[in-house]
């Protein structure tokens, strides 16, 4: 009887230790969104004057330079480089500061102090997709996403 007291409580404290609840995968999640990121493609759709209208941008090589850069205190950058009379130029480099709840998918991001709210759909140690609502003009509003490679640098 000992013995089988003994061994149902050994099971018993076994499943309380494997099934007790863990940060660890919010963790996970923050460490697979630091780094930098490559955009694959750009789908943006461009609500104005009571009409919508979508653009999908697959990166070029010129564009592929560009970068998504998250660290490990909720501050990044972004560069945006696009052809330019047929030159490849860097548009942009704004640094940004983001928020992210890996329970919820909420992602936000803030950069020359206009705040875009959003979610990142997929995120994996080599891919990501990031949705965000730019609101920065007030005659359109931009919904875009983000398809995204993590590279090295």
């Amino acid at each position: 009887m000992k013995k089988l007291l003994l061994m149902s409580t050994s099971v018993l404290f076994a499943l309380a230790v494997s099934c007790r609840s863990d940060d660890s995968s919010d963790n996970s999640d923050k460490m697979k969104l630091q780094g930098n990121w490559q955009p694959d493609k750009i789908v943006t759709t461009t609500t104005a004057n009571g009409g919508s209208t979508t653009t999908t941008v697959v990166t070029d090589n010129c564009q592929k330079k560009g970068r998504i850069t998250f660290t490990t205190d909720t501050s990044g950058k972004i560069k945006y480089y696009d052809n330019s009379n047929g030159t490849c130029t860097m548009l942009f480099d704004l640094p940004i500061e983001y928020t992210y709840n890996p329970d919820t998918k909420a992602f936000s991001i803030t950069t020359n102090g206009n705040k875009m709210d959003g979610a990142i759909t997929t995120l994996t140690n080599s891919n990501m997709v990031v949705y965000y609502v730019d609101k920065s003009n007030s005659s359109s509003i931009n919904k875009i996403e983000i398809s995204a490679t993590k590279v090295a640098n």
